[in-house]
Parts: structure tokens; sequence; C-alpha cells
């Protein structure tokens, strides 16, 4: 279940307000130990869904199989946006590199309530400049590995 990653010791339920979308993410990390981070002073798009991201390259993402969403692109078209279908949250970015053959993903830290309560500093991102390229690179080593 844990390709190419390491043996995971905390396991943590991420889901949208309704329910209907869940995932799990599967971490050597400690709450505490996450580093939120966000662009939204840059990016609208963060300011209007309340995006503050966090993953764990050495992690797993696991989404349920009867998760209900839709997926908005922007920009570049290389992420994926998820919003749960029916309560319209956004839910989680991913990322399906056909080059190195691999999926990650980034979810909001509000859907993991025990991680968004040990009250982390969020840092701040400025992406804006980023060639598509950069970014690319960016999401495959900071994003969390992604198995549907």
């Amino acid at each position: 279940m844990f390709p190419a990653v390491e043996k995971p010791t905390a396991e943590y339920l991420g889901q949208c307000p309704c329910g209907h979308v869940e995932l799990k993410l599967f971490s050597q990390l400690a709450p505490k130990e996450f580093r939120p981070r966000s662009d939204a002073r840059t990016c609208s798009f963060c300011r209007a869904h309340d995006g503050v991201w966090i993953s764990d390259p050495k992690g797993l993402i696991v989404l349920h199989r009867q998760n209900r969403t839709s997926v908005k692109r922007f920009a570049s078209g290389q992420v994926q946006f998820h919003f749960c279908r029916d309560c319209e949250i956004l839910v989680y970015a991913s990322l399906e590199d056909a080059d190195e053959q691999k999926s990650v993903a980034v979810a909001r830290l509000a859907i993991f309530d025990a991680i968004a309560r040990a009250g982390l500093p969020v840092a701040e991102l400025n992406i804006e400049d980023e060639t598509v390229e950069t970014a690319r690179r960016r999401r495959l080593l900071t994003w969390t590995p992604l198995q549907r």
C-alpha cells in the first residue's frame, strides 16, 4: 500500500463538511510537525477558498473510493482542484505527471481536524513568478504521493 514512501506512523482522516469527500493522509509527521503554507496574499483563488495547504512528500494520500468531486483547472491547467459536489468546498488539489508516472496531491489544512487543532503558523508563499516547469518540479518534490 505504501510504494516508495516511508512507513507511516499516523493516519489522519480528512473530509469536507458534509462528509461526501473523504481522504486519508498516512504520515510519519505528528500534527505539530506539518508546515501549512498558502499563497493567498498573491492568489485570489486561494483567498476565496481558504487555500492553506499541507503535504508530506514521504507520506501517502489515499482517496475514499466513493468520493463525489467536481474538478476545475486554472492557469497552466496542470493542477486539478477537487471540490465536493454537494457542499462545494475545495478539498484537495492533485497533479498527474505522465513524465514521472506519478500522482501527487496537497490537501487543505481545514479538512484535517487533528492537524488544524495544532494551531500551526502558515508560511506565506509567493509563486506568481514561477514558470510552469518550476511549478511542476516543486509539486513533484513537495506534494504527497496520491493513491486513487
